[in-house]
């Protein structure tokens, strides 16, 4: 059954009551030069983060080793998804890639909250980051969730824009 739902200003009153979605579904046009930005701001990311421990600094603290391989992982993900937006970008695509790179920045930022691989001298930049860390995995999830929705309405359900 391939049922598709016109949001156009032809569709009956009762299906537009019924699904709204217009400006839900809707996606700017990405740009090449957004992606090759992305991609390099990622490279530069990766270095720092790999080398965070050479340079000495004070509030990193050891157990920074113990999570480098999800850090790593993370943005060599992000690397690899620009990369292919480049080459092939679909609004299938990059949806699905959103949730898998979305999944990986909560696992992230919750290895950051667990580990804790901060040595701050004030307790109120140690609350801060914490804060932030459990901002940042609520704001992941609904991301996720709102990525599936979109996902399920746009090539699932078949909702047009």
């Amino acid at each position: 059954m391939n049922t598709v739902i016109n949001l156009n200003e032809e569709s009956n009153n009762d299906n537009k009551k019924f699904c709204n979605f217009k400006g839900f579904l809707k996606e700017k046009k990405p740009k090449k030069i957004e992606f090759i930005i992305a991609i390099i701001a990622n490279i530069i990311f990766l270095y720092i983060v790999n080398n965070l421990m050479a340079w000495n600094i004070s509030f990193i603290a050891d157990s920074l080793i113990d999570i480098l391989w999800i850090l790593n992982i993370s943005i060599i993900a992000n690397i690899m998804a620009n990369i292919i937006y480049l080459i092939y970008y679909s609004e299938w695509l990059r949806a699905v890639s959103q949730i898998i790179l979305n999944i990986l920045g909560f696992w992230v930022a919750y290895s950051l909250y667990v580990v804790f691989p901060f040595n701050f001298s004030n307790i109120l930049y140690d609350y801060s980051v914490v804060f932030a860390l459990i901002v940042a995995m609520i704001a992941l999830v609904i991301a996720s969730v709102v990525e599936v929705a979109r996902l399920v309405l746009k090539f699932v359900l078949k909702v047009e824009k």
